[in-house]
């Protein structure tokens, strides 16, 4: 497989992709997302290994070059795989390179604008982008894949959405490509979509009431609180990773530690104190103006 890349890569890199991206770039214009630069083998492995790919998973590369992530993790893993990749040269010969790895039946390959791709079906996202174009797919990201999605960005981090990971290493070629052998891989989870109103539901012993809940959710932050007559109660440690939610609250004297899942518009999980544990559950009710 490596020897088919490699045999490829000079050739486009020199002649096709010229012309190819000349073309377009007339065509995309501003989404245009960088020149082609391809990632050397021990980065894909890293990729791969980073994001845990499992044989169910649909990997999606936006702005898959000729195609080795998305083969690789078909042909390694069982995976199924999407590229989307603006050069229509560069499409070629990933198609090309997918049927002689045999795994054509489990991945495509889109010629397109990777920020009208659609990727709800995405469980795994890769991206070697430049800083500006990585950071505008942030809110797209967020928006659009569903929660527990992973992502791993190459060299370039989603600000200012701070990463669950980074792993860091030294790749002596790419000195040629970017001037330095030092690499950094970034891994994201995506989180549940949480901001807005609750109605917050707790055992009777604990509120005898239902509790408006508050949470306000950005890239780089998140936070809330909970109103219980005319008293807002700040949340404690407020976290969302993937479907599963956890928050601190410090309710009529005691500390209540809740644990749970998100599922739409809908949170249920467990809620402890010192002396006892029972249900919680939370419904949305409205998303304030961002």
């Amino acid at each position: 497989m490596i020897s088919f890349f490699r045999g490829v890569a000079a050739a486009l890199a020199l002649c096709a992709a010229v012309a190819a991206f000349a073309q377009d770039l007339d065509d995309a214009k501003d989404n245009v997302a960088g020149p082609y630069v391809p990632t050397p083998w021990v980065i894909v492995d890293e990729m791969l290994k980073l994001a845990d790919i499992r044989g169910e998973d649909v990997v999606y590369d936006l702005g898959s070059g000729d195609g080795r992530l998305v083969i690789t993790a078909a042909k390694r893993f069982g995976a199924r795989g999407v590229g989307v990749e603006l050069q229509t040269e560069l499409v070629e010969t990933a198609r090309i390179g997918a049927k002689q790895e045999g795994v054509a039946d489990r991945v495509k390959f889109v010629q397109g604008d990777l920020f009208q791709a659609d990727i709800r079906s995405a469980s795994v996202v890769m991206l070697y982008l430049l800083p500006h174009f990585v950071t505008r797919l942030v809110p797209k990201l967020r928006a659009e894949l569903r929660p527990g999605t992973r992502i791993v960005s190459h060299d370039y981090p989603l600000s200012p959405w701070p990463p669950d990971k980074e792993l860091s290493m030294d790749v002596p070629e790419k000195e040629m490509i970017s001037g330095t052998s030092w690499t950094r891989l970034y891994y994201y989870v995506v989180p549940a979509r949480v901001h807005g109103a609750w109605e917050l539901t707790l055992p009777k012993t604990l509120a005898g009431a239902a509790l408006m809940l508050q949470i306000t959710q950005e890239p780089d932050a998140i936070g809330g609180f909970v109103r219980d007559g005319g008293a807002e109660l700040t949340l404690k440690d407020l976290a969302v990773r993937g479907e599963q939610v956890r928050f601190g609250l410090l309710h009529k004297g005691r500390l209540l530690a809740f644990e749970g899942t998100v599922a739409g518009d809908a949170m249920t999980g467990e809620v402890r104190t010192r002396d006892q544990r029972g249900p919680w559950t939370a419904r949305h009710r409205a998303s304030p103006p961002r």
